[in-house]
């Protein structure tokens, strides 16, 4: 079937990890298959979806579940062995036996890591697609994320997660799957808002327990943040309407003011009036030279 359907386009040979890999390019024609009404029925209405490093994501339906995805944390697993294998690595000659079998040993481990993190974001937006009709997710900045974190290990962190593939892969599958995706804005304070009662959060940066300043509750920060990108919408900005928190401006726009508005200060242009260029000649010793040397070439021309 496939065969009659599919005309091949091109095909790449690479080898990587210490094996050949084909990858083919096929051109297949496909019809638009709409899910029947019973099928949709069954499943959930909506889903806020936080991404984060101690769970992978933490999920929260129409009807107030929470659901936590834990991280596999792939390379935080191997890390001990793959420095084991690195260090037998360099104390084997290059070209040698021992150092082809340590060198396959270490792509065995890299290989593994990878494999795991795209098959656990794969088993994520499954399940999001299979139990849910509407899902919300975050807009995130993965290389602003990265480059926050001061620790090296927690930067290390962040790209262990593979967080970037998880929006790609979830908008390919829902549009088969005739899901909605609704992306969160950027700058929505999910973490920073109790579901609640609307009062701000309070915590270290990374603190996964928050205490509310209004009502004095302690919450649960990745729980907090799912239910706050479930009820959020478009037209309130918000999870309870014109009383939410207003949305943060992002850094470096030119600065704030207390009416939320941003605002940009005029650069003044640099000219030879303001910068001194105008008068930096006069003062300069070399000029003097030059000009003295000038005219006591002129009057020996003029004497001759």
């Amino acid at each position: 079937m496939l065969l009659a359907t599919a005309r091949l386009l091109k095909r790449t040979l690479s080898q990587r990890w210490g094996r050949l890999f084909v990858s083919c390019q096929l051109a297949i024609k496909t019809s638009v298959v709409t899910p029947p009404s019973a099928t949709m029925s069954k499943k959930d209405p909506r889903a806020g979806v936080d991404l984060g490093l101690r769970s992978l994501a933490t999920i929260a339906d129409s009807n107030g579940g929470i659901t936590a995805i834990p991280n596999p944390t792939p390379l935080r697993a191997t890390m001990n062995e793959r420095r084991r294998v690195g260090r037998n690595l360099t104390r084997r000659i290059p070209g040698s036996h021992g150092h082809r079998q340590a060198k396959a040993k270490l792509v065995k481990l890299v290989r593994k890591a990878v494999y795991v993190r795209r098959e656990s974001i794969h088993q994520l937006t499954c399940y999001l697609v299979d139990n849910y009709s509407e899902v919300k997710i975050e807009d995130l900045n993965i290389a602003a994320m990265g480059r926050s974190m001061g620790r090296r290990a927690l930067r290390r962190s962040v790209s262990d997660a593979g967080l970037g593939a998880f929006k790609p892969t979830l908008t390919y599958k829902a549009e088969r799957a005739g899901v909605k995706v609704v992306v969160v804005d950027r700058f929505f304070p999910s973490s920073q808002i109790h579901h609640n009662c609307t009062g701000r959060l309070t915590g270290a940066k990374l603190a996964k327990r928050l205490i509310c300043d209004t009502c004095h509750v302690e919450v649960d920060r990745d729980e907090n943040a799912s239910l706050n990108i479930r009820d959020w919408s478009v037209i309130s900005c918000g999870p309870v309407g014109s009383s939410a928190l207003p949305v943060p401006r992002p850094f470096g726009t030119g600065g704030s003011c207390d009416d939320g508005m941003t605002h940009h200060r005029k650069r003044e242009r640099k000219t030879a009036s303001n910068t001194g260029g105008a008068q930096r000649g006069k003062n300069d010793p070399r000029a003097s030279e030059n000009e003295a040397r000038g005219k006591n070439l002129e009057k020996g021309a003029s004497s001759e």
